[in-house]
């Protein structure tokens, strides 16, 4: 099967790779029909490995041939047990993560934190292998006891978004309430999703600071959002102009030391910062900031309970994924779905990727 591989930093191979192979019961063969690409896929490439800074604390290195892709969904089309023959031919989202489910974490419902978790789309997990399975490829694996039957009113593509939901799910559960104004720094895909599920979960309003154009264009669609453009405004100029002071959670997804360090001063009493992009980097700010109860945190994947939740508000149209996707590729136009995510100023909001079709290019909302 065709597929992309990330042979090492900044080397990505469109090659002829075995298909996956069914090694245990809940093994299933799931026809790709679309796959998004990551902002941590980015970081992949980059020899970055985002997974183990947020669940380790530290970086460990990639191997090679990894297939990159976790955004994913498709159609089942070979299972390994007569038990899940029905759901050969259906439409299907899929968790990418399996976690050892015999941890502390595990047992406590903090599958996000296992330290034996496997994930598709990158080396976690896996030992040592040819080629690490991921959905940049006609077909992945996925397993049976974790898929979501899609609604047939759901396009796949924005079914594969529920990857980015669940994120957003779990990083607004981190602060105690959301009953009053939050900042979202960083209005990408996950900033988008943050701020859509902070709103349905009851936040009063919601501020986004983020610089491309292609992304102010992208968060103007909602009419809940006030978007904040950081190379025209410092933040606490942009928000006072709003009549607010402060704000009760800040959602960085950006993690620079010199963000944090001007944004932490925004958050009110009693406030949660949290660190969405976690990096091995100094950070140097005033500890007075954190006074009156003022939480730092950060918030590392998802639990499972968080991505029934992200599917769940997809299907239910509770958070509207499809502006969101702003460009619709065939697998094999990956180089140019990469360029136009690491263009400055980003070119794409959000790219998917289609290894059963040409694409449709740009898409119009």
């Amino acid at each position: 099967m065709k597929a992309v591989v990330l042979r090492q930093p900044r080397q990505l191979d469109w090659a002829d790779v075995p298909e996956p192979r069914l090694t245990t019961e809940l093994d299933v063969l799931i026809q790709v029909e679309a796959c998004g690409i990551c902002g941590s896929d980015l970081r992949y490439w980059e020899g970055d490995n985002p997974w183990a800074l947020h669940t380790l604390g530290r970086h460990v290195p990639n191997p090679p041939n990894i297939i990159l892709g976790h955004e994913y969904a498709g159609v089942v089309v070979k299972v390994n047990s007569p038990k899940y023959e029905h759901l050969l031919g259906r439409r299907v989202g899929v968790q990418a993560f399996r976690t050892c489910g015999k941890c502390d974490f595990c047992r406590s419902g903090s599958q996000n934190l296992c330290r034996d978790t496997i994930h598709m789309g990158h080396a976690q997990g896996w030992g040592q292998m040819d080629y690490y399975p991921g959905a940049y490829a006609e077909y992945c694996l996925g397993w049976a006891d974790l898929l979501f039957p899609i609604p047939e009113h759901v396009p796949l593509d924005e079914a594969a978004m529920a990857d980015v939901v669940c994120v957003a799910v779990h990083v607004a559960g981190r602060p105690a309430s959301l009953g009053a104004d939050v900042l979202c720094i960083g209005g990408g895909p996950v900033g988008l999703s943050i701020a859509q599920v902070a709103k349905a979960k009851g936040a009063r309003r919601v501020f986004v600071s983020e610089p491309s154009p292609v992304g102010q264009e992208v968060l103007r669609r909602f009419d809940y959002i006030t978007v904040i453009d950081p190379g025209a405004d410092a933040l606490g100029e942009a928000l006072a102009r709003s009549g607010v002071r402060a704000v009760s959670s800040i959602f960085d997804t950006i993690g620079s030391g010199q963000i944090i360090a001007e944004a932490a001063g925004l958050l009110a009493e009693r406030g949660t910062y949290v660190n969405v992009a976690v990096h091995d980097t100094p950070v140097a700010f005033n500890a007075a900031l954190l006074g009156s109860e003022r939480t730092l945190t950060s918030s590392s994947n998802a639990t499972y309970g968080d991505v029934r939740e992200a599917y769940d508000l997809i299907c239910t149209g509770r958070v509207n994924v499809r502006p969101m996707i702003t460009h619709r590729l065939a697998l094999s136009e990956y180089a140019r779905g990469f360029d136009l995510l690491l263009g400055s100023p980003k070119q794409a909001f959000k790219v998917v990727l289609c290894p059963q079709s040409a694409g449709t290019g740009e898409r119009s909302n």
